[in-house]
């Protein structure tokens, strides 16, 4: 029984009546298979099944019945009939693995392959089969001929330093992939859109629609800025000059109108705007807007500078002048002009209600004695601890806290034009202290509490009206930490019954 498998004949006529038959069916099986199922493979399977298995059995009937030398013309040709079919079957097979992974990173989001990394396969079982049949099938020594190639290669390299330099970057940039097809990079004076990369240079379309080749070996030592990676939104930033006379609550707040109404700008990052320099006569903002498409970027700020011309009338926020406008400034006058007089004091204290219980001399003592501030829209009036003057609030609008540290602020009440507060809003009893922030804009008249005491010890009316004021305003805050109490009561009892009660509020 050993001999018959240690014979060659038995060997070979297995091969033949065995093992070829099995090869044939589970080929043609395969294929019915793969063709059920519509799959890719199948041309590959069917080269094997028409092809490869019956050129196989040639060579193999050849070699085994006809006894023929290895060495025969016959023989080479059928051999290198069947490697090639064989090898026409490998890279129809592997043209469908390659397929796959080319479209695997548009499925799945993540970065392409490189084109040139997918071929690299293809190209070395080109080589080898190329090889394989130079060398195995006919014989031939090509010892002499790699020499020779290796002499010739090394001449080649040193006269293509600078292209085979490129070649390399190219690979470098396939390999690291800095940005892809479709990204909007930068790079020293070029910018636009990547519409191919290959092994030798990389085409970029600018903005003016022009298609700019620029070699690997450049971009493989430049700086490239990618738009799009790892996110395509991108700040734009926009300087504005304001003249000093708009406020800077105001002019911001034109500013983000501005930007909000720019066709392109995304809402969340929402737009922010800042004052960078105050200088004579302006004062310098920016403006920071976000877009997802660097594309659109320069049509975003002529968008918004034109927004910024309309909207700076209807805001009432002056855009300064022209630069060639001849600018005559009288230091000493404006100085005079900017101070407030008290005359313009008593006009504003005239426009409180309280003025109609005061006469002439005790409005121009109030005047005189009397200051005038501006509060941006945040800012505290009056903090904890300060001295407390009686104040009035001429424009904008305020709000009286009730605040602790480490706990939230307690709203009492807003405090609107034409009211005072300071030393009426002093809080009972409380670990709590009582200040006043702007919720706009204000303009506050300062009244020192030498003056005020005065005139209310010569006005009786008007000692009732603010003691009635400052009761309130204290039963107010009273009612603020009663209720603040009974919250905080019931939730530390959560499933006590709690018997309802008249709000003090109502």
């Amino acid at each position: 029984m050993t001999d018959l498998f240690l014979d060659s004949s038995a060997a070979w006529a297995a091969l033949i009546i065995v093992v070829l038959p099995l090869l044939i069916i589970a080929a043609g099986e395969l294929e019915e298979r793969l063709r059920q199922r519509d799959s890719k493979y199948r041309g590959a399977v069917s080269t094997v099944r028409v092809w490869v298995v019956p050129l196989l059995t040639l060579w193999v009937l050849a070699l085994a019945l006809f006894d023929l030398d290895p060495e025969d013309l016959f023989l080479r040709v059928l051999g290198t009939a069947v490697l090639l079919s064989g090898a026409s079957a490998a890279l129809s097979a592997l043209r469908v693995v390659v397929a796959g992974l080319a479209d695997r990173p548009r499925q799945t989001g993540r970065r392409p392959i490189p084109r040139l990394l997918l071929a690299l396969p293809r190209l070395l079982m080109i080589l080898a089969t190329a090889w394989f049949l130079i060398a195995g099938v006919w014989g031939v020594d090509l010892s002499a001929a790699l020499t020779a190639l290796g002499v010739t290669s090394l001449v080649i390299s040193f006269a293509l330093q600078d292209t085979l330099s490129g070649i390399a970057s190219g690979f470098t940039l396939l390999a690291d992939q800095p940005f892809s097809p479709g990204d909007w990079i930068e790079s020293e004076d070029v910018e636009g859109r990547v519409i191919d990369v290959n092994w030798r240079a990389t085409r970029i379309q600018d903005r003016n629609g022009d298609l700019v080749v620029i070699p690997n070996g450049q971009l493989a030592n430049a700086t490239i800025t990618n738009y799009d990676r790892p996110s395509r939104l991108h700040r734009v930033m926009v300087p504005v000059q304001i003249e000093r006379t708009a406020t800077p609550t105001a002019a911001t707040e034109m500013l983000l109108d501005a930007a909000r109404l720019t066709p392109g700008v995304v809402e969340d990052p929402p737009p922010f705007a800042r004052v960078t320099q105050i200088a004579d006569p302006v004062v310098d903002y920016q403006t920071y807007m976000w877009v997802d498409d660097y594309t659109i970027a320069p049509q975003v700020k002529a968008d918004f500078a034109a927004l910024v011309w309309y909207l700076s009338y209807r805001h009432d926020v002056p855009l300064p002048n022209p630069a060639q406008d001849l600018y005559l400034f009288d230091g000493a006058r404006t100085a005079i002009e900017s101070q407030v007089t008290s005359a313009d004091i008593r006009r504003r204290i005239l426009d409180a209600p309280l003025a109609e219980h005061l006469d002439d001399a005790i409005l121009d003592q109030l005047a005189a004695a009397a200051s005038v501030g501006q509060y941006q829209r945040g800012e505290t009036i009056i903090a904890e601890g300060e001295q407390r003057n009686l104040l009035l609030l001429h424009e904008g609008q305020a709000r009286l806290l009730l605040r602790r540290d480490g706990s939230e602020d307690l709203d009492v009440l807003d405090i609107d034009a034409g009211e005072v507060f300071g030393v009426l809003d002093e809080p009972p009893e409380t670990d709590r202290a009582a200040l006043v922030v702007a919720v706009t804009d204000c303009e506050v008249v300062t009244i020192p509490p030498e003056a005020a005491g005065h005139a209310i010890s010569l006005v009786p009316d008007l000692a009732a009206v603010l003691e009635q004021l400052a009761v309130t305003r204290r039963r107010r805050i009273q009612r603020v930490l009663r209720r603040v109490g009974r919250d905080a009561a019931h939730e530390a009892r959560p499933s006590a019954a709690t018997t309802p009660t008249q709000d003090d509020d109502s």
